[in-house]
């Protein structure tokens, strides 16, 4: 009996692993797909109802979550858990990873002993199931799937993926394989709801029955021989067997007779191991429009010419994964020589594989994996990007099993002493494992800075537009609009029609005060896609800047035709109906644009300019309260509550707003000019005037502000002062009635004082 350690040593040596690969990753951010399908979907904010959680409303928009019902339902759950912080995301990503690595040791390890493979494979499976396991695990190939929060959706299908193998192979192999087969059903439809790619389950499935279990019983044994055909003999059985029956037990069945024999003893769990395409083929023809748009815009012939290239990449990152990047921007190829010499060497692959699968030998399953895994996205359905790093998460154990197997091999030839043979296969695997998990580490770093990832994908792909737009994109976020403008053009220059990039490139010029060309480029990017919501959103706010606030309003309108639940475009379209003079409705949009983003201090204050318009001034003030303390830095609303507080005399209150504007926004006239007539309230007209005299310093030509200045010297008694700066007010605002009136009364406070 083994000792329990022992035999709960593997497990714990990959969770271990696991976790000393990816412990840095719990720092990552939201980065790329992030941002819309998780940061900035308001759908997984609810568990309730199950379309909301399943971000039904978002199918054919081209999200990550967009059609994978169960992969939405994940992040909802997450967030229900964890709340929106990265760091939970990053913490079920891992849990998945690992759990996908113990169910790939299960899978390599109950393979290896099976009757038909401890021959061939001599070596011990546990040790060998364990090296292919812990490899595979910290290969830094697998970050984009762990990492990358969003690649749930790989990893995530890739668990269910290989719980499915698992649960099979129990039924194969077990007395009660019904039980095993019903819950590979589940796994099986679970993962198709998830990702797509699940599609290629049950065909591995039936193949993984067909070249290892097929002439086995139900708990592993060899089923009876048929007339003139000897029977497969355990390993301790056929010790001391020579000549003729040697011989015999090699021969198998023929392809159609196991097929037939299979389809008898399985063909209802392959039924419904099959049934479950009917959930990819629902899902494709529910979002038929967005499922078919790539066939448009690319020739599915073309995809498939670049797609061997890109497979003998996939294999050489297998190799030596450096550098990773997110996005390649890799074209479709139209040299001769980069498309047959590739497609010469994935050629002579396939008939291994071929030859293989004929002769029911492991090799050809392993290939299988990798190619049947890779069909739906590297074969003639073409997809906006020809090469991902995360499609290679499963298929990557192909590549690393197929390797410690031949190392095993060699192990065995090159070394007799089977102690001897142990400690150098685990001297092996650990050095592998040390190497790749150093660089797991590494390229997870990149991962904790948006600018970081992109600036590093720019690095080793300077041809991406979508990474230097990215870049620029996250540039923005963090104020540097001027170098997001040059990476917004540099991804222009490279793709003249990507519409995001004009998108984000009048982003920049907006926030450096080009609202003119900023118009320019959102009109440009609506001209490539017409139903881009954010960009109209977007054109809406410009227009507003300008003054164009009936077009502005119009844009917002079609913004939310497109997509309802924008936030943003109705926190514009409240701007601009304000603008045109209509508060309660803009206050009805305000209110939607808080219920899809809660906690916006910004639609908080637009909220409460609203209220004060339509004469509410006790609930603007409220909202503006919301607003300061959900962004303390928030100048203008710190401005406006102290304006609230003034009007309604709460001057000592209204002070504190004013000092916080200042220490802010040093140079900010309105809140000296204002402080100061707070002061005046209070009693504390001398300071009140040092406060007047630096708002009209700052902005000389405010009329308010000179007037402002007058009234406090005339309360001070300083009329000389008072009346200068009553005519300053009114040589710049001639219509200023106040100002005149101040100054005809002073004048005659002074005449009368004189006489």
């Amino acid at each position: 009996m083994k000792h329990p350690l022992k035999r709960w040593l593997p497990f714990l040596l990959l969770i271990l692993a696991g976790v000393l690969a990816y412990w840095n990753s719990f720092d990552g951010v939201f980065v790329y797909d992030d941002l819309a399908s998780i940061r900035d979907n308001p759908h997984i904010r609810l568990l309730w109802p199950l379309s909301e959680s399943m971000s039904l409303p978002l199918w054919s928009s081209a999200l990550t979550v967009d059609g994978r019902p169960l992969l939405s339902l994940s992040f909802s759950l997450n967030h229900w858990l964890f709340g929106p912080e990265p760091w939970g995301y990053h913490l079920v990503n891992l849990l998945i990873h690992i759990g996908a690595g113990l169910l790939l040791f299960g899978v390599v390890r109950r393979t290896l002993a099976l009757p038909r493979l401890r021959e061939r494979c001599p070596g011990n499976p546990t040790w060998l199931s364990l090296a292919v396991a812990l490899i595979w695990l910290v290969h830094p190939l697998q970050t984009e799937s762990v990492t990358y929060i969003v690649q749930r959706a790989e990893s995530l299908m890739g668990m269910l993926f290989l719980l499915t193998m698992y649960c099979s192979i129990r039924g194969f192999t077990s007395d009660k394989g019904g039980r095993w087969h019903v819950a590979a059903v589940l796994a099986c439809a679970i993962g198709m709801g998830v990702k797509q790619t699940m599609f290629s389950a049950p065909l591995l499935v039936i193949l993984y029955d067909y070249i290892f279990t097929g002439g086995l019983e139900p708990g592993g044994l060899a089923l009876p021989a048929k007339a003139g055909q000897a029977a497969s003999l355990p390993r301790s059985a056929g010790r001391g067997l020579q000549g003729p029956l040697s011989v015999a037990r090699a021969r198998l069945p023929s392809v159609a007779s196991e097929a037939r024999r299979m389809g008898r003893a399985r063909g209802r769990f392959y039924a419904a191991l099959c049934s479950t395409w009917l959930i990819v083929f629902g899902i494709i023809g529910l979002t038929w429009q967005e499922s078919t748009s790539d066939f448009v815009n690319i020739s599915p012939l073309r995809y498939l010419l670049t797609q061997p290239l890109v497979l003998l990449h996939y294999l050489r990152l297998a190799v030596w994964p450096s550098p990773l990047v997110l996005t390649y921007g890799w074209g479709m190829e139209d040299q001769w020589y980069r498309i047959v010499f590739p497609a010469l060497a994935i050629l002579g692959l396939l008939a291994v594989m071929c030859r293989g699968i004929r002769r029911r030998k492991w090799y050809g399953f392993v290939l299988a994996w990798f190619f049947l895994i890779l069909a739906p996205t590297s074969s003639v359905a073409p997809t906006r990007q020809a090469i991902f790093e995360h499609r290679m998460y499963l298929s990557l154990a192909a590549v690393v099993t197929l390797a410690v197997m031949l190392g095993d091999v060699a192990i065995r030839k090159l070394v007799k002493i089977p102690k001897q043979r142990v400690a150098l296969g685990a001297c092996l695997t650990m050095a592998v494992m040390i190497v790749l998990g150093v660089l797991t580490h590494g390229r997870n770093r990149t991962y904790h800075s948006e600018i970081g990832i992109w600036q590093d994908n720019v690095t080793y792909r300077p041809g991406s537009h979508v990474a230097h737009n990215n870049l620029g994109n996250a540039l923005l976020a963090s104020g540097r609009s001027r170098e997001a403008l040059e990476h917004c053009r540099e991804a222009l220059r490279i793709s003249p029609d990507y519409a995001e990039a004009h998108y984000n490139l009048g982003i920049a010029l907006n926030a450096l005060g080009r609202p003119q060309e900023a118009i320019v480029h959102y009109q440009q990017a609506l001209r490539i896609q017409p139903n881009y919501a954010e960009a109209h959103s977007n054109l809406s706010h410009a227009l507003q800047v300008m003054g164009r606030s009936r077009e502005a309003a119009e844009h917002s309108r079609e913004a939310l035709r497109i997509k309802p639940g924008l936030g943003e475009a109705h926190l514009n379209l409240g701007n601009a109906l304000l603008a045109m003079g209509q508060p309660l409705e803009a206050i009805r949009h305000y209110r939607e644009a808080l219920r899809l983003n809660p906690g916006d201090a910004k639609t908080h204050f637009n909220w409460g300019i609203a209220l004060q318009t339509a004469g509410r001034l006790q609930d603007a003030l409220a909202h503006y309260q919301v607003a300061v303390r959900i962004e303390p830095a928030l100048v203008d609303a710190h401005y406006n509550l102290g304006n609230a507080l003034l009007a309604l005399g709460r001057s000592r209150e209204a002070i504190e707003h004013y000092r916080q504007v200042v220490q802010l926004k040093p140079d900010y006239a309105g809140a000296h000019k204002n402080w100061g007539v707070a002061l005046h309230h209070l009693g504390l007209t001398d300071e009140g005037i040092a406060r007047g005299r630096q708002a009209v310093r700052i902005n000389p030509a405010d009329a308010s502000a000179h007037n402002n200045l007058g009234a406090l010297y005339q309360q001070s008694g300083r009329l000389t002062d008072a009346i200068r700066h009553f005519e300053e007010a009114v040589r710049l605002n001639p219509d200023y009635a106040v100002a005149v009136e101040n100054l005809r009364e002073t004048r005659e406070m002074r005449g009368e004082i004189q006489k």
